[in-house]
Formats: structure tokens, C-alpha cells, sequence
């Protein structure tokens, strides 16, 4: 299957340890700062813990109160919902701004234990199944 290039890649995390693993690898590969969001519902309230984990792991984890936020991230709406429903799970998102490397970003999202395909729509069960969790960690 040939896959578009967009310019957003997603990766659905069931441990929040894992997604932070993840995008301190996509910094270490080039990726910069401002092209790496990690996002997850709990913290939507909580901005000083969120400062804290920019101010010593240099990621911030930033709410994503809806699907448009990340629509307007340049997340298709298909896959908008089941990020912001894996959200809702208690699941860590990963939103990686790609410019033409989004084969290199899911890799890395991938070898971190990242859930990088929405399922088909058909199949409620598996929206509410965690993805697979690495278990070399």
C-alpha cells in the first residue's frame, strides 16, 4: 500500500513514558522542538506539570481539547477522532510535524510501541484496546 505524504504524523501511545522515549529520539534524528507535541488528556488542566516536563525533558505535554485542534494541525478527520478517543482512553498522542519525512517519523513512533494507523472504523472494538507496548523496555 502506497501512502500519501502528509505533513502530520500521529502515534498512539498506551504508556506516557514510551511517547516522551519517542520524541526525545525524533529530537536526537533532526526533528526540532516545535515540530513535536506530546498530548494527553490529564494534563488539560494541569499547566505547572506541563511546564515542569518542557523545563527538564524539553517536551510539553499540551492538551488537545478537540478534534479541530487537531484538524488544524494537519491530522485528517478520520484520524482526529480516533486520536482525540484514545485521549479520552487515557492514551498519550504523539503529533509529529513531518515536511516530507512522515515515513522516518512513524518508524521511530513505531519502535517506541506506537499505535500509528487509526483501525478501520468498522471495528469499534479496537478503538478500545491499547496499542502494543514495547517490550524491551
Amino acid at each position: 500500500m502506497v501512502m500519501s505524504e502528509r505533513s502530520a504524523a500521529v502515534g498512539v501511545f498506551a504508556e506516557d513514558l514510551n511517547a516522551h522515549l519517542a520524541a526525545d529520539e525524533l529530537l536526537r534524528v533532526g526533528f526540532s522542538d516545535d515540530e513535536i507535541m506530546i498530548s494527553r488528556l490529564e494534563d488539560e488542566e494541569g499547566g505547572l506539570k506541563a511546564g515542569l516536563k518542557r523545563l527538564f525533558k524539553g517536551q510539553e505535554t499540551i492538551p488537545v481539547a478537540t478534534v479541530d485542534d487537531f484538524i488544524r494541525m494537519d491530522v485528517p478527520e478520520q484520524e482526529a477522532h480516533y486520536s482525540r478517543s484514545q485521549l479520552d482512553a487515557g492514551r498519550t498522542v504523539v503529533l509529529v510535524r513531518v515536511a516530507g519525512q512522515q515515513s522516518e517519523a512513524l518508524a521511530m513512533l513505531r519502535k517506541y510501541g506506537a499505535l500509528t494507523t487509526p483501525p478501520p472504523s468498522s471495528n469499534a472494538q479496537a478503538e478500545t484496546n491499547p496499542p502494543p507496548v514495547a517490550s524491551d523496555m
